[in-house]
């Protein structure tokens, strides 16, 4: 008896070593991005220093542009280098000022205006209201604005030209290389926005009837996602997951990845990549902002077409951004299902918990109910993961983009009580590590949306990571980081 114990295992031991080697076999490129795979970790942590003297300032060129799209604000006040070389530059003549993002070559990725006085702010995927555009000819655009633009594109014609009412009252509506310029009666540039970080994102009237938007929601819902919702059900998600498992215990694999909305070229990419890893993963996790706004066409558009070339199950930790009207996530819902907001499914010998901590479907301390109940009856055998998409304010380098402070202690004091295994987060854009009272954190926030600065060259950068389990329970990573080519 004890040398078939004995033998079962080595037998054990040996698929794990063998299962565990083969996770070195991860393509080293992508189209155009390079690949580095590391091991987990990273407590960097370095808040970036705002402009200093001996950093390049804006270029004569850039200082022209925001002379020709503010006339009237010729001041520039403030400017910072942000990473990767965009400039954001202020011009202001107060109350009033604009803000631009201008790439060193002289391209314009946002330009937003606000007035303190009378609290307004144009800003390009918060304007159009919509079903309100209106096709015109080029000749009833104001030559003004036409001869800013010119500033920037001299040998590029608009693809687009509407008329639209917007929140800021009607405005012409160009499209000129892939980005929206709002313009107002007189010529003047209120806003500049590229459209594929939601220049042209259409906004419900906001006296229109709240049941008459939802009836209009879920139409467009019925229309475009109807097709897909066997393939990312929640539900259906996890009978098909746990149906798969084959013995009580055995080794499986994972993908955590987080924040990967607003990334036409990244998103493919990293699916794709997954697609290619041997042996495959059992299940995706992603913590959350999987879409730039929760629209409808957001997910039928970005989210879903790289995901229908593989067939892995697919979970989220519901993010701010993909909470679609009036934060109620009823968009997201439709797709993932009714119960996708809060659940949990066993598979092995863990309990994985998905929790959304930002929508306002349900007060938070409901969800904190719900997720003791959960934690305080696993099985013993099991351990637990835990997602979510905010990170918490009392792990203080995570404090400014979290969280409230109060919130987040009840949440960690919760994960510690019940000696959580790991918590993934995301909406912080990086990659950062952190232990609180003997629980490990992961912020794994590099899926696509625009990086923050604060976590070094290891932690700043595009990500997804591996997660695999032997057949005994022991967690072990792989941080797979994207890198764009020169």
């Amino acid at each position: 008896m004890l040398k078939k114990g004995f033998f079962y295992f080595l037998i054990m031991l040996l698929m794990s070593i063998i299962y565990l080697n083969s996770c070195v076999k991860i393509p080293k490129q992508i189209g155009d991005w390079q690949i580095e795979v590391g091991p987990p970790g990273n407590e960097f942590y370095e808040i970036p220093e705002k402009s200093k003297p001996d950093n390049k300032p804006p270029s004569e060129n850039l200082l022209k542009i925001v002379r020709a799209f503010a006339p009237s604000y010729t001041e520039v006040v403030k400017w910072e280098l942000k990473k990767y070389g965009f400039y954001w530059i202020r011009a202001e003549a107060l109350p009033e000022k604009y803000d631009f993002y201008l790439s060193p070559d002289g391209k314009i990725n946002d330009m937003t205006y606000y007035n303190d006085s009378t609290n307004t702010r144009e800003k390009g995927y918060d304007l159009l209201i919509k079903g309100s555009r209106k096709s015109i000819p080029i000749n009833e655009i104001p030559k003004k604005a036409l001869e800013t633009i010119k500033v920037i594109y001299p040998n590029s014609e608009p693809t687009d030209i509407w008329i639209a009412s917007t929140f800021a009252g009607e405005r012409y509506v160009l499209v000129v290389e892939g980005v929206v310029f709002y313009i107002r009666k007189d010529g003047q540039i209120q806003s500049v926005r590229l459209i594929n970080e939601g220049g042209l994102e259409e906004n419900y009237p906001k006296n229109k009837d709240s049941k008459e938007v939802i009836t209009e929601l879920m139409a467009e819902a019925e229309k475009s996602l109807k097709g897909y919702q066997d393939r990312f059900n929640v539900d259906k998600q996890i009978t098909r997951l746990i149906n798969s498992q084959k013995d009580k215990k055995s080794a499986f694999r994972f993908i955590m990845i987080g924040d990967s909305r607003s990334n036409d070229d990244l998103w493919p990419r990293i699916n794709e990549h997954i697609s290619l890893l041997k042996p495959q993963p059992d299940f995706i996790i992603n913590t959350g902002d999987i879409v730039p706004r929760g629209l409808v066409k957001e997910y039928h558009d970005y989210f879903v077409p790289p995901l229908m070339k593989f067939d892995i199950p697919y979970f989220v930790a519901l993010g701010n951004h993909d909470c679609g009207y009036d934060y109620q996530a009823m968009e997201y819902r439709y797709l993932f299902g009714e119960n996708s907001l809060n659940y949990y499914f066993d598979y092995y010998n863990y309990r994985f918990i998905m929790v959304d901590n930002a929508s306002r479907v349900q007060p938070i301390e409901k969800t904190f109910k719900w997720l003791e109940q959960v934690l305080s009856t696993t099985p013993k055998d099991k351990k637990i993961i835990v997602s979510c998409h905010k990170p918490f304010a009392n792990i203080e380098k995570w404090a400014y983009h979290s969280m409230k402070k109060k919130e987040s202690e009840i949440f960690t004091n919760l994960m510690s009580k019940y000696q959580v295994k790991h918590v993934y987060l995301g909406h912080i854009h990086a990659y950062s590590t952190a232990t609180l009272d003997g629980v490990e954190y992961t912020i794994a926030g590099g899926g696509g949306a625009g990086l923050h600065d604060r976590f070094g060259p290891q932690g700043n950068v595009n990500h997804y990571i591996i997660c695999d389990v032997s057949a005994d329970g022991t967690l072990k990573q792989q941080v797979v980081r994207f890198r764009k080519k020169e």
